[in-house]
């Protein structure tokens, strides 16, 4: 091992550290205030991704609850497109990020978007053509939401037999806000750049809430908090405790990536969600996407290593010491999963090895870090030693990525709750009937969508 990987670890905790979080922010609060400046956010936006119209209508309730209190400005950024590496599958995603729009938009009592309109290309010229040509501060938020709105639900528009083009300032201005995100490091649309960091939709619009109330200490606390799963370990409830509710034939799913940042607070989130409700979890680990050919841009990791870290530190997860297990640290793990299985310490042993590679900075591509990981998931070392060359889990692992992929679920963590009811009231010849019901979702974010599907079935 060379000494730049030994460090890593050490760099990785150094850069995720409240720290260096705490000095970045006091620099860029003392140069605002310096060269008193307002409080500065960057909206970028795209007419085709929904998350940028939900994000837009949570930005209507935001602008007025803390423009009133603080020198808010907040400018406006339209884009056309965004590289194609920042999602490997999109048409699945587009797909799911509709779904998913829906479920958020009837959880903040927004308008919700029209899965049902088919959009050609004139019409995302069109509309950004009218993102571009309206107002891009704070005060024409309205506007902005009413182009998104015609554009997501108006069923009844005229269609366009021919493409307009963009004039040349329109593809400045595009090509200037491309250059823009990317130069602030940011790969995708529905995402606001505060003072350095970045908060995508309305999944993260708390965090940029807590930092103005905790500027200004205003009495206030944010409420952009629906979408939050809230378990600890002492969250486990008794049967007696659910009313109506049976936990048999009940299954929860994870598909989970040992390389995934997100992967490891889903996990542990998972694990904590299953135990609640006594239901039994089943983990199906897949290859990460760079060891399937997959590109994924600069921004992309860097974007996400700092948000797993914000996501643990509020969800008491550890995170931050990461020696990144990639290639022979993802090969080692899942040769001795079925192992783990096989005496009852799957979820165990994935536990181990997360918090190893996560937040211990353990080289599980050393015999020295895995045997530690081993023997702390109650394994014997030595047969473990012999089983490291097997290659049998590449056709499993390639199995539960088609199995998610089938769901229509392409990243990980994804997870699938099923739960098969004896149903006395659904009647067929005088014969009780199973009554499946299934949900899949994608991210750990949504693992609240999970909890509030299965409290949905006790009532």
């Amino acid at each position: 091992m060379s000494v730049k990987t030994s460090l890593m670890p050490y760099l990785a905790q150094c850069l995720s550290s409240d720290t260096s979080l705490n000095c970045k922010r006091y620099l860029f609060e003392f140069k605002r205030k310096l060269l008193r400046q307002p409080h500065s956010l960057k909206v970028f936006i795209k007419i085709d991704d929904p998350y940028s119209y939900i994000l837009l209508q949570a930005l209507a309730h935001f602008i007025p609850r803390y423009g009133s209190s603080m020198p808010l400005n907040i400018v406006f950024y339209p884009l056309i497109s965004v590289p194609d590496n920042a999602f490997p599958e999109p048409v699945l995603w587009k797909k799911n990020a509709v779904s998913d729009c829906q479920y958020l938009a009837k959880l903040y009592y927004f308008d919700s978007v029209n899965s049902g309109i088919e959009h050609h290309q004139s019409d995302k010229v069109v509309a950004t053509k009218a993102l571009l040509a309206c107002g891009s501060t704070a005060a024409d938020i309205h506007h902005l939401v009413r182009i998104f709105a015609d554009f997501w639900q108006d069923e009844n528009r005229p269609q366009r037999k021919k493409t307009l083009q963009f004039s040349p300032q329109e593809k400045t201005s595009l090509s200037r806000n491309s250059v823009l995100i990317q130069k602030l490091g940011h790969y995708q649309t529905g995402t606001i750049h505060y003072a350095g960091e970045w908060y995508w939709g309305v999944d993260r619009l708390a965090y940029l809430e807590q930092r103005l109330i905790s500027l200004y200490k205003l009495p206030l606390q944010p409420i952009f908090t629906k979408t939050r799963l809230k378990l600890d370990a002492t969250s486990t409830l008794k049967q007696a405790e659910i009313p109506n509710y049976d936990q048999h034939n009940k299954r929860l799913t994870l598909y989970f990536s040992i390389r995934s940042p997100y992967s490891h607070l889903g996990l542990e989130q998972a694990v904590l969600l299953a135990n609640k409700y006594q239901i039994p979890l089943t983990i199906k680990p897949v290859l990460p996407m760079v060891m399937r050919g997959l590109a994924v841009p600069n921004a992309k990791k860097m974007y996400i290593f700092h948000d797993t870290k914000r996501e643990a530190c509020r969800l008491n997860i550890d995170y931050g010491k990461v020696a990144d297990p990639l290639g022979l640290g993802v090969e080692r793990c899942y040769a001795l999963f079925e192992y783990a299985e096989a005496q009852g310490k799957g979820t165990e042993y994935l536990l181990n090895y997360s918090r190893a590679v996560n937040s211990q900075g353990l080289h599980s591509d050393t015999d020295k870090g895995l045997k530690i990981i081993v023997e702390r998931s109650g394994l014997d070392w030595p047969h473990a030693q012999s089983l490291l060359k097997l290659s049998s889990w590449r056709q499993w692992a390639q199995h539960n990525l088609d199995e998610m992929m089938q769901l229509g679920l392409w990243g990980v963590p994804s997870f699938s709750y099923q739960s098969n009811i004896l149903a006395g009231s659904i009647q067929h010849g005088g014969k009780q009937q199973d009554s499946s019901q299934q949900l899949s979702v994608w991210g750990q974010d949504r693992l609240a969508r999970i909890e509030q599907f299965i409290q949905s079935q006790r009532l």
